[in-house]
Parts: C-alpha cells; structure tokens; sequence
C-alpha cells in the first residue's frame, strides 16, 4: 500500500536514499543539463519554503517524490517526479500527482502548472492528460560546435546585407529596458505564454531578463548576444549564456512581428553562433555543447536553427495545467 504526503522533518534522514537515486540519474534518465541540489541544500531550500516536496511512502520508507515550487507568483513549477524502481510506476506517479493538486488547490486558482516532462517522464503523459494537463512540444537542437567541418560550413552562409535603417549589434546594459520590451512584444502572442505566464506581462518579462542578463539562468554571454535596431530602437535580439557544464545555449531569439519576414533572425543568429565558437577556440570559455529549444511544431523556427547547422537531437511535451478559475474543482472520482 501506498501513501503520500508532504515531506517533513522526521523523514529528512530516509529521504535522503530516494533523493540521492534521483541525482544519480538525472542527466541519463531525466536529460538534466544542471547538476540537481545536493541533499543537504535541497533539504535547506525545503525548510526556507524555496522547494516543497511531495514523498511516497512504501512500508513508512520514501521512494518516490514529486519536486516543485510555488515561488513564482502566477505559475507553480513542477520539478520532477521521481520513482525508485520500475514497479508500479505509474500508479506511484498518479498518487503523487493527485496528492499535488491537492495540495496546490488554493494556489491554483489562479497560477497554472508548468511541468516539462523531460526524459523519461515522457512516458507518463498518458496518464496526467487524464488530470487536464495539456502539451506543447518542444525540440531541443544541437550545434557541433567542436565539429570543424559544421564551423566552416555554418562560416560559408552568407546573407543580403540588412535593409537600409537596420543594424545589429552587440548587447549592452544601456539596451536592457528596451529589451524587456521587444522580448515582451516578441513573445506575448507565442505558445510559450502556455507554459510561461510572464511572458504575457511586461512585469514578467521584466523577471526573465532580469535573471538572464543578471546571471540568475548561468552565466549571460554579453559578447555573444546581439540586438537589432532600427533607427536605434531595438527590435530584435539573440541571447546567448552557459547553463551547466561545458554547455553554451541560445535561450531566446526574436524579433517584434512588424519587423518579421526580412531573415533578420538568421543573421543575429548566426552572428552569436560564430562569436560563440570564437569565444570557445580563444579559451574565453569552455564548453562542448551549444544548444537551444524551440516549439517543434513552428517550423519557421525550426528551419532557421537547421539552415544554420543545428540538429534535433530530441523533443519532449512540455506540460501545462490552466489554473482552475475555468474547472471544477479536482477531485479523484474525476478521474
């Protein structure tokens, strides 16, 4: 028999075995790219309210558990589900689950959930699309930035030169307001806002930039990220930072819709594509992986990142839960 409940003090030391078997496999089962918390500062993050924790228990043992965060003020953020074992797997994950709701029912009302579903937590959307939760999909693509042969091919594209009024340069922090607001003008209207309410205010993306170019999401590659301006405002940008371990990655490039459909994307681009493995070849950084994610199904989006030299090298559903303000409240006969 199973049963779950909220983690508290008095399971703090047996934790420690579920936790552990999850940061063992993270980066092969679950595709982490950021080494997760070791158990003594997940442990610190719990008591100050940072993470709350969900745990199975087997026999009064924990092993299972279900991450997630509420600190972020109209989404709840859901970490991982993680199980010990094969057995019963998908009855442990809709325990889990529905203890979530739960225990999340207040908060949301009016915060909706955000789960990406990475690894091989793929294999339970089955059964949380039966909790109302739906998907976007999304395709992480690679760059060979070690591969010669990509670097002097990615190195032979050429484009028109830009339209008269338009230039692109290298980002500084005098262009951080305006860049609030092209992101904000960039993405409000994208399925991003699915998963990721602040993209819909400018007091949201104010947040997302912020931890960007403050170096809250890794370290901001200033250098290597560019802005398009046209007649000096900007109306464009390609981000570039190192998230985890030798790992460099594009997090968000865009352009406001009046100044689409030039292939004005492509050259900011491949303009942080190149300072990248500059950067890279001089020793400036260190790293062997350049990525970035992308909604698989915009197949502008994704033909850009290919024309350049990026690869798929997998997709995931990226889950969201509406807040509840339009559903009847959760209950477990509903399922």
């Amino acid at each position: 028999m199973y049963i779950t409940e909220p983690l508290s003090e008095k399971y703090f030391k047996i934790f420690m075995g579920a936790y552990n078997d999850f940061r063992s496999n993270c980066k092969k089962d679950y595709r982490f790219e950021l080494e997760p918390l070791v158990y003594d500062d997940f442990i610190e993050y719990f008591k100050k309210g940072i993470i709350k924790c969900i745990i199975l228990l087997e026999d009064s043992i924990p092993t299972g558990f279900l991450a997630y965060s509420e600190a972020q003020e109209d989404a709840i953020e859901l970490y991982v589900i993680h199980c010990l074992g094969l057995e019963n797997n998908t009855e442990k994950r809709r325990l889990l689950v529905e203890a979530f709701l739960r225990e999340t029912a207040d908060k949301r009302k009016t915060s909706l959930v955000s789960y990406p579903m990475l690894g091989i937590q793929e294999g339970f959307k089955d059964v949380i699309r039966n909790f109302g939760f739906k998907f976007v999909n999304l395709a992480v693509l690679n760059f060979p930035i070690t591969d010669k042969k990509e670097t002097r091919a990615l190195e032979k594209i050429r484009f028109t030169d830009l339209p008269i009024g338009y230039k692109i340069v290298q980002y500084r922090d005098l262009y951080k307001e305006e860049l609030r607001d092209c992101i904000y003008k960039s993405f409000s209207n994208t399925t991003d806002i699915n998963f990721d309410p602040r993209f819909k205010t400018l007091k949201g993306v104010d947040d997302i930039t912020n931890k960007l170019v403050d170096e809250i999401y890794g370290k901001f590659l200033n250098s290597a990220s560019r802005v398009l301006l046209y007649e000096n405002d900007v109306v464009g940008f390609s981000l570039a930072n190192i998230t985890g371990d030798h790992i460099a990655n594009i997090p968000l490039v865009g352009i406001i819709p009046e100044h689409r459909g030039l292939g004005l994307s492509e050259v900011m681009l491949k303009m942080t594509v190149e300072e990248i493995i500059k950067l890279n070849k001089q020793g400036v950084i260190n790293v062997d992986e350049l990525n970035v994610s992308t909604d698989y199904d915009n197949t502008p989006a994704v033909k850009m990142y290919e024309q350049l030299g990026f690869k798929v090298t997998y997709t995931y559903p990226q889950a969201y839960l509406p807040n509840s303000s339009s559903f009847s409240s959760f209950s477990s006969s509903s399922l």
